[in-house]
């Protein structure tokens, strides 16, 4: 049997349309590691054990009958339980709607059944999406792969923890202020968040709607763009991010004051070393000041406060005991902000996104670089964490270096660029131009071919 934690769509596809491996042998042996893993890390809020083997046996019947939808017929995935799905519930990991089920699919959802994809679980995720621990009271508070006393991030935080120990070869996140790409990070996979508007958010439990994105998580970029030429409106061409670089080299914009200022030594000293292997290559590196960033993280509280909390108003007047008291806390503080404070958020906030255009234009430059995450995956009890002398509390550091990219609306993804001392992964963050998805999947290839991919997560051992 094929290891999901190891091998790739196309590796698995190979497989399966020859029906050297059936799908509901596939979905069965997935079945089986829910069964052992989930008690301890707590992926899935609903497990979808019959729909998954009866759509698994149509799909099988149809390779029988000669017919194979593409790359992803007859192969798990997880979806956050934010997106709707048909006759399955659709908490958003949430008491308030634990007995919700959706008429119908969201239409991202749809697309990846239309695609032959098998819906195994909804996977677990921060109330509402809005945090980026995954400790959830209500269905258990999902723990990382590779140390279980550690946080998964979120707030797609199962969707991560999924397919990094190879129960899916996919996930469905939300990305609003960093949910794919900080789990991603802390969990040894790759996460993408889109150009803002590339996919169709319908039916999908909103956080804030003019910073919401969605996007896969998978253990390669290969796979990511894969599902991605699914997912969107509008097609990308991505069968070939693989072709070699055809440009003399890469320019990519480094914060460098940034990372020094912001980044814990062991993060830190992962990045420099596989800053050091890409710079090896065709790629050139250009030091950039981006420390007006910080006003984004600002605005951008201010825009999710106000747009959640309109979003949320019915069950905040009606069911506020039902919430998880710090995320309800969160969402009614959006009620008292003024009106003129949030325009005038959205106001800086368009006029930060020109200044990062002029720079990426006028320093000529393809892509920047980051850490994803500042720090490595918290203690599951930790309410702070201290970097360089500084304590901050544990959200504030795991959103710093990912929720701007959510209020310029470009593409941002993350891959695996090693383990620190700890043993614990660590994200590489990469970002283009909006509209520059494919730019931007060609580097992330590019620079994960140099870099290596991360061993299988030590519960897999």
């Amino acid at each position: 049997m094929v290891d999901l934690a190891k091998a790739t769509i196309r590796e698995i596809h190979q497989h399966i349309k020859n029906l050297k491996i059936k799908p509901t042998r596939l979905i069965e042996e997935s079945l089986k590691k829910i069964d052992r893993l989930d008690n301890t890390l707590k992926m899935f809020i609903y497990i979808a054990r019959e729909e998954a083997l009866r759509y698994a046996e149509r799909l099988e019947r149809e390779l029988e009958e000669g017919i194979c939808r593409g790359l992803l017929h007859g192969l798990p995935f997880g979806v956050k339980d934010a997106f709707y799905t048909e006759d399955m519930p659709t908490t958003g990991g949430s008491k308030i709607l634990k007995d919700f089920k959706p008429s119908k699919d969201a239409v991202t959802v749809s697309r990846l059944k239309d695609a032959g994809v098998v819906i195994i679980g909804k996977t677990n995720m921060h109330e509402f999406a809005f945090g980026v621990t995954n400790k959830n009271p209500h269905y258990g508070f999902t723990r990382n792969p590779w140390n279980v006393e550690r946080i998964s991030g979120g707030s797609s935080g199962g969707s991560a923890v999924a397919v990094s120990v190879g129960i899916c070869i996919g996930g469905l996140g939300t990305d609003t202020a960093g949910s794919i790409r900080i789990p991603s990070a802390l969990c040894g996979v790759v996460g993408y968040k889109t150009t803002y508007g590339l996919i169709n958010l319908e039916g999908v439990i909103p956080l804030s709607w003019s910073l919401d994105t969605v996007g896969p998580i998978a253990k390669s970029v290969e796979d990511v763009a894969i599902i991605l030429d699914i997912l969107t409106d509008k097609k990308l061409d991505l069968t070939n991010i693989t072709e070699e670089n055809t440009n003399s080299e890469w320019r990519i914009g480094l914060p460098r004051k940034i990372i020094e200022r912001m980044v814990s030594e062991d993060v830190e000293e992962v990045f420099w070393k596989s800053v050091d292997k890409i710079t090896s290559y065709d790629t050139r590196l250009i030091e950039i000041d981006l420390d007006w960033f910080k006003v984004l993280s600002d605005t951008r509280y201010i825009i999710v406060l106000s747009e959640s909390a309109a979003y949320h108003l019915k069950w905040l007047r009606n069911k506020f005991n039902d919430y998880d008291p710090d995320v309800g806390g969160r969402i009614l503080g959006g009620l008292f902000i003024p009106a003129p404070v949030y325009i005038r958020a959205q106001k800086i906030r368009n006029t930060l996104k020109k200044k990062f255009l002029h720079l990426m234009e006028e320093k000529k430059l393809d892509g920047i670089i980051l850490p994803t995450v500042p720090i490595e995956a918290p203690r599951v009890e930790d309410e702070e964490v201290v970097i360089k002398g500084e304590k901050m509390g544990v959200r504030r550091a795991l959103l710093s270096l990912t929720e701007a990219f959510n209020s310029l609306g470009n593409p941002a993804i993350t891959i695996p660029c090693g383990l620190t001392e700890n043993k614990l992964p660590v994200g590489l963050q990469i970002a283009t131009k909006p509209n520059q998805d494919k730019l931007l999947l060609k580097i992330a290839k590019h620079f994960e071919k140099i870099i290596g991919r991360l061993p299988e997560p030590p519960i897999l051992s």
